[in-house]
């Protein structure tokens, strides 16, 4: 079931969002406001009514837990508007997943542990932005396989990943994931990317039916957003049938 979405302003929610994490410091507050602010991705994925259906959202690999933020401060803005979803946090670093804690633990749960060996509750809507292309193509295939096992038939998986077909745009955002990895002490080595078409043929392998969008509208980056419903198993196939 998705509700109607509340009418509180975007630009409201974020400023009462990134306000949880002053709790962490200047610059948790300054890098919350500032990505809420300038990445399309956020603005566009709350507009998305898949994102506001009833039953578990798990967002992997949530960092500071940004849209998490974002449902609790509708929640605060907007108490009797709508049914928010259980939401849930995935982030395996243990210092940005205490961030997280700290801005919407509780009522979120962040979970901060590998899920490839740690299963996760049913869901019907995950998340995964910017997360799979910084691990190598076998680890990004186990991520999602992770992932599409909680996920209910029906439900909605949206992933937000670079493309590697789109020329300088691709490359502004290969430069910056180095960097990223060249400054924060982690090696870029097993980054692994994928073509627009490349994502969307291991999606409907995994029996997700998606399209994709671009995801990059004010910036120099070439990313695009793929948002799916996992298909019904075809008639006598179980659950480890699934490719």
């Amino acid at each position: 079931m998705t509700p109607p979405l509340a009418s509180v302003p975007f630009e409201k929610l974020l400023d009462v969002a990134s306000l949880r994490y002053r709790k962490s410091g200047i610059t948790a507050w300054q890098f919350g406001r500032g990505k809420l602010r300038h990445d399309p991705l956020y603005r566009a994925v709350w507009e998305r009514p898949e994102l506001h259906r009833t039953g578990t959202l798990i967002d992997i690999g949530c960092g500071q837990g940004l849209i998490l933020a974002l449902f609790l401060a509708q929640q605060t803005l907007a108490p009797s508007s709508i049914e928010i979803p259980k939401l849930v946090g995935v982030e395996t670093r243990p210092g940005i997943a205490q961030i997280a804690r700290l801005a919407v633990s509780p009522p979120v749960e962040i979970i901060s542990a590998d899920i490839r060996h740690t299963p996760l509750p049913r869901s019907q809507t995950v998340l995964i932005f910017d997360v799979l292309h910084m691990m190598p193509a076998v680890d990004q295939e186990s991520v999602l396989d992770a992932a599409l096992t909680s996920l209910e038939v029906g439900g909605t998986l949206m992933l937000r990943e670079a493309d590697a077909a789109a020329g300088w745009r691709f490359r502004c955002v290969a430069l910056a994931n180095r960097l990223k990895a060249l400054t924060r002490g982690y090696s870029s080595r097993d980054f692994h990317f994928r073509s627009k078409d490349e994502w969307l043929t291991v999606l409907e392998r995994k029996g997700i039916q998606a399209s994709a969008e671009p995801m990059s509208a004010g910036t120099p980056f070439g990313n695009v957003l793929f948002v799916g419903y996992k298909r019904p198993l075809a008639p006598g196939c179980s659950d480890r049938d699934e490719p």
